[in-house]
């Protein structure tokens, strides 16, 4: 068996599921691997989400915050830099999700932490979730990956984490919120010393490092495709299950309510109802929208030469 750990030194979210996947492809049958990475502030969907449903769409688009779709299921989570997260790569004759979990369990032992997996892919303690688990599976390879609070903004944790304002009739998988803690709160624990417990708690579990390598010391070429499937509105927004929006405004020439229907990611059909006095203004607009991708910058650029105001407004929409 060899056992590897890589470490990744950036904190861009796209450039570190990249990695992850290219860890999966080239992982081989006698292998098992220990990934370890960091997010700046970064909402992640899962697979089969509607981000409208999970998150505030708004609030994202406004502070900043880079949105991201795993390959992975289960629910939104938000990353920043009090979080760690771990992935553990293997053949599929090595994966063990018991083994696995011994490794994270094992390593917060360390710090006189006693966490317990639960039913539901999380692992708690004193009943309160701190870690979040997702799986992948291809044809030779398993993934596991999740997330590790130590000491998370959990403000900002539920500000994004909280549905878009937005009236939405949605399909896709639903989060499911859980009370959440830091492990910094139990225990004295840096990211430093979660990483090296982590690493040795790895190596007892299964064998002495064949290999450490951070991620600096990779050619980038060899996975970009893989940054740019990331990095991508056709991966993070195209993939998005079929929803119906609705958003309203005010204008000085009337109401607008702007209805559409989303499939993978483009506009199928839209309706503006308006009690404007310009019937031919709402018509076109209407027309405009359908066959847009469901994105600001598409739908404003759709409807700048019907009308600036409108276009102006659906620009700053949290799409």
């Amino acid at each position: 068996m060899r056992t590897y750990y890589v470490l990744a030194e950036g904190m861009d979210p796209r450039e570190n599921l990249a990695l992850e996947e290219y860890i999966m492809d080239n992982c081989r049958e006698d292998e098992v691997w220990l990934y370890l990475w960091q997010n700046k502030d970064t909402v992640v969907i899962g697979r089969n989400q509607n981000p409208w449903r999970e998150c505030d769409m708004d609030a994202i688009k406004r502070d900043g915050i880079t949105l991201v779709r795993r390959p992975s299921g289960g629910g939104a989570v938000f990353h920043d830099e009090g979080n760690i997260n771990f992935t553990f790569a293997a053949s599929k004759q090595l994966y063990n999700l018991e083994r696995q979990l011994g490794v994270v369990l094992g390593a917060l032992e360390k710090f006189g932490l006693h966490a317990e997996f639960s039913g539901r892919n999380d692992i708690l303690l004193d009943g309160k979730k701190f870690s979040g688990n997702a799986f992948s599976h291809k044809a030779n390879v398993s993934m596991q990956h999740g997330t590790l609070l130590i000491n998370t903004d959990m403000t900002r944790l539920s500000k994004y984490l909280s549905p878009s304002k937005a009236k939405l009739s949605a399909k896709g998988v639903t989060s499911v919120r859980s009370r959440v803690c830091n492990l910094g709160d139990y225990a004295d624990i840096t990211m430093e010393s979660l990483c090296d417990a982590l690493v040795e708690a790895f190596e007892k579990e299964y064998a002495p490092l064949t290999a450490r390598i951070r991620s600096g010391e990779l050619d980038k070429a060899d996975y970009q495709p893989l940054i740019d499937k990331y990095s991508s509105w056709e991966w993070t927004l195209g993939e998005t299950p079929q929803f119906e929006a609705t958003f309203e405004n005010r204008f000085s020439w009337g109401e607008v309510q702007l209805c559409y229907n989303v499939k993978n990611g483009i506009i199928e059909s839209a309706r503006v109802f308006s009690d404007a006095m310009d019937a031919e203004l709402i018509a076109r607009a209407q027309e405009a929208l359908a066959g847009c991708r469901a994105r600001g910058e598409d739908m404003a650029a759709a409807t700048e030469n019907i009308s600036a105001e409108l276009a102006a407004w659906i620009r700053e929409l949290p799409i």
